[in-house]
C-alpha cells in the first residue's frame, strides 16, 4: 500500500513538472500589449528562465530585457526581426510539439515592423 502511494505521488509530481505553462511578461509596460501577447505565446517558453534552456537563454532572456544595455537591446531587436522574417523562430522542433504556437504571417509582420521601429527609437535615444 505504501509503495502504491509513493508511486502515485511520484507520477503526480512528474505529471505536474512536465506541464507546460507560459511565464508572465518580464514587467509591465516593457513591450506593447500586442507584441507582449505574441512573445508570451510563441517565445517565452524558451526565452524565459522559468522554462527556457541554457542555450536559448544565453541568446535571449526576455525576463532580463529591461536590464540589458541599450546597445544589446538594439542588437537583439535586429536579431528577433531577422529570425522571425526568415521563419527560423519559433524553431521547427518546438512547433512539432506545439503547432498552435506558430506565428501567422500577420504576427510575423507585426513583430518585424515593431523590432525595426523600436530599434530606430532606441538608436535615437542612444
Amino acid at each position: 500500500m505504501k509503495k502504491q502511494l509513493v508511486l502515485l505521488l511520484a507520477i503526480g509530481i512528474l505529471f505536474i513538472s512536465f506541464q507546460s505553462f507560459n511565464p508572465e511578461p518580464p514587467s509591465e509596460g516593457v513591450f506593447p500589449d500586442e507584441i507582449s501577447a505574441i512573445l508570451k505565446s510563441s517565445c517565452y517558453d524558451c526565452h524565459t528562465a522559468a522554462t527556457g534552456s541554457e542555450k536559448s537563454l544565453k541568446a535571449l532572456d526576455f525576463e532580463q530585457w529591461d536590464q540589458y544595455r541599450l546597445t544589446k537591446q538594439i542588437g537583439l531587436l535586429g536579431d528577433i526581426g531577422k529570425v522571425v522574417e526568415e521563419g527560423k523562430m519559433p524553431p521547427g522542433k518546438y512547433l512539432e510539439k506545439k503547432p498552435d504556437r506558430k506565428l501567422s504571417e500577420a504576427q510575423k509582420k507585426l513583430l518585424a515592423d515593431w523590432t525595426k521601429e523600436e530599434a530606430d527609437k532606441l538608436m535615437q535615444a542612444d
